[in-house]
């Protein structure tokens, strides 16, 4: 009886040593969104895309970060296709569902050429001016509203840039002076000017509003278990924040 009960014994071990080795895997996709979310298969994929994955290593969950173009990563993730987006700040409308409380907040700026004399003064001085905007890119409210008065009617005075890199593609239509004006988030465009060495052809114009846009990371509805996966991601947060691994991340990709 004895020896019984010593197998039911390493059973159970084995089993359950076997099922917690299993690791569920998710699939988060973005654009290229620097410091936020960077180049996949990189010792530095981007902050948010290593606190995703650290807080979701705890719970045994492996995420697959993909590039693609911004509203592509928004269309796969409503359909299911990928799991989620990150960096997203509004899923009004959308069949997506995040964390209680965002993951960051980013800050709205306006770009132009060193050798401009124009700075952003309120929505009337981009008024005449050839806008760079990114395809499917919440800028806030204020912005978002312009531009949705002003497209339809003036859609020359507006240059759409889509794909994975469509942040350094508005940001060389500054530079080649197909642009006047590019808005944005302003860590994500210092870091560009600063990698390729443009700080001295692009100047920051004044930032849009003193509002602080939300930074999530959404989740597809069409995974049930997703509502699970986001209070993991809560949870696995709160441990690396006490830890301060989430003040490590944070030097690291200097958010503050």
């Amino acid at each position: 009886m004895k020896f019984f009960h010593l197998i039911i014994f390493f059973m159970l071990l084995v089993f359950n040593n076997a099922s917690f080795a299993v690791r569920d895997k998710i699939s988060l996709a973005a654009d290229y969104w620097c410091p936020y979310n960077c180049e996949n298969d990189s010792e530095n994929p981007g902050y948010l895309v290593e606190l995703v994955k650290k807080a979701l290593f705890i719970y045994g969950i492996e995420v697959e970060y993909k590039l693609m173009p911004w509203h592509k990563a928004i269309e796969l993730a409503e359909t299911g296709e990928v799991d989620g987006v990150i960096g997203i700040s509004s899923i009004n409308g959308k069949d997506l569902i995040t964390t209680s409380l965002p993951l960051e907040y980013s800050i709205t700026s306006s770009f132009t050429r060193s050798s401009s004399d124009w700075m952003f003064d309120g929505l009337n001085s981009l008024r005449g001016k050839k806008v760079g905007i990114i395809m499917d890119y919440d800028l806030g409210e204020v912005v978002n509203n312009y531009i949705g008065m002003n497209y339809i009617k003036n859609f020359q005075l507006f240059v759409v840039e889509d794909g994975v890199n469509a942040v350094s593609d508005s940001i060389i239509n500054i530079v080649d002076g197909d642009s006047d004006v590019y808005i944005g988030d302003r860590r994500v465009v210092t870091h560009y000017l600063k990698k390729y060495d443009l700080t001295k052809y692009v100047k920051d114009a004044g930032e849009i509003d003193n509002e602080k846009l939300p930074i999530y990371v959404a989740f597809s509805k069409k995974r049930p278990e997703m509502a699970r996966y986001i209070e993991f991601l809560e949870k696995g947060i709160s441990s690396l924040t006490a830890t301060g691994e989430v003040d490590d991340l944070r030097k690291k990709y200097d958010m503050d």
